[in-house]
């Protein structure tokens, strides 16, 4: 027996009860929203609680991230409970330093049964009957992209693009199959909506062109089933791309490198810089002893270590640091004001300076905004 809910993150987020629209109030609480959205969206993991800050505040500081982010489910329980929409009670489960959506809660989310229906209208196996009619159910299920009103989010975008490919994908297949079957009838309105939800799609244009017949028709066939195999032969390409590249990624810390590659860095992020406006701080962080014949390279390159997984821990995962020298790191990494990027050096002070033994040990820090490629 189902609750009764649906929740829709397709073009706008909105969840409602019968058919009917709730917790309206909802959309005027954007980091409520972001954070609700956002488990949703990953409701098969654990979502720690920094990774939900860097989310919501990036980067911003806060002494106790725990404390903004169970503000955040307050309101949303406080909304769930002033709108007695009780099926909802239990949606966010609370774990220790982190929060998951209930998977075993009884709604209809959008986007997961829009991919269940693709999976199974692309299917083979299945009879062309039974792929139709899941093929038009996904169809009908896409009303746009994901959560339109916050496409900038970075986050949004990768899954946005996820889902466009398989809207297009079941598309293609749909029409596909009505010309298999004779059925030619609806091969128009369905791309001419198609083109008008997901954009523009040479395939689709071409499909259309095809679908109103017309001068030109062989032409338009031919680019078309030269496209067809481009298009297979690129999917497999690019998704083979990002694999090789993201094989050694790992996104739980700042990432090092050598000074080369922070070099080259620095250089993108100036040119990221002239177009995003956002600020970047370069820090460079030395290690000194306060004792005469203290300075022997096993005991540098000790404290060295030491500093860097201090750093590393400190730092967000696409912070950058490399060792600049025997006794110096140099880091990079946004911040708001100037104020924000002192803390962050600040906290890297006191988290390093309690793991060394060595009373001797003195850390100095500077830091200057980096100009962008146009100053």
């Amino acid at each position: 027996m189902g609750t009764g809910i649906t929740i829709n993150l397709f073009e706008n987020f909105e969840i409602l009860k019968d058919g009917e629209p709730i917790l309206l109030s909802l959309s005027n609480t954007r980091k409520t929203k972001m954070f609700l959205a956002y488990l949703i969206v990953n409701k098969d993991r654990i979502v720690s609680h920094k990774e939900l800050f860097e989310l919501l505040w990036t980067g911003q500081e806060y002494a106790n991230p725990g404390t903004a982010l169970r503000t955040l489910l307050y309101r949303y329980r406080s909304l769930i409970s002033e709108n007695k929409i009780d099926e909802l009670e239990k949606s966010i489960i609370s774990k220790r330093g982190a929060y998951q959506w209930n998977q075993e809660l009884n709604v209809d989310i959008d986007i997961y049964d829009f991919e269940d229906y693709a999976s199974a209208g692309l299917n083979k196996v299945l009879s062309k009957e039974k792929r139709v009619e899941c093929l038009k159910k996904a169809i009908d299920l896409y009303r746009g992209p994901l959560l339109k009103d916050s496409s900038e989010e970075h986050w949004v975008v990768a899954k946005a693009v996820h889902y466009r490919d398989i809207y297009v994908k079941a598309v293609l297949e749909y029409v596909s199959l009505l010309k298999e079957s004779g059925d030619k009838s609806e091969l128009v309105e369905i791309l001419e909506n198609a083109i008008k939800i997901a954009g523009h799609a040479d395939i689709l244009e071409l499909e259309l062109s095809l679908a109103k017949g017309g001068k030109n028709t062989g032409e338009a066939t031919n680019k078309y089933e030269i496209m067809s195999k481009h298009l297979d032969v690129m999917n497999e390409e690019i998704d083979k791309l990002q694999k090789d590249m993201e094989s050694d990624d790992f996104a739980e810390n700042a990432f090092v490198c050598d000074f080369n590659t922070f070099k080259d860095i620095y250089h993108l992020q100036r040119r990221l810089l002239a177009r995003t406006g956002e600020t970047m701080y370069v820090s460079l962080i030395t290690i000194g002893f306060v004792g005469k014949g203290s300075k022997e390279g096993i005991r540098y390159e000790r404290v060295m270590k030491a500093l860097l997984e201090s750093t590393k821990k400190c730092l967000r995962c696409g912070d950058s640091i490399c060792r600049y020298s025997d006794s110096c790191l140099a880091v990079m990494f946004p911040a708001g004001a100037y104020e924000d990027a002192n803390k962050i050096l600040d906290r890297i002070k006191s988290k390093f300076i309690p793991n060394v033994a060595d009373s001797d040990v003195v850390l100095s820090y500077k830091i200057r905004p980096l100009k962008n490629i146009k100053d």
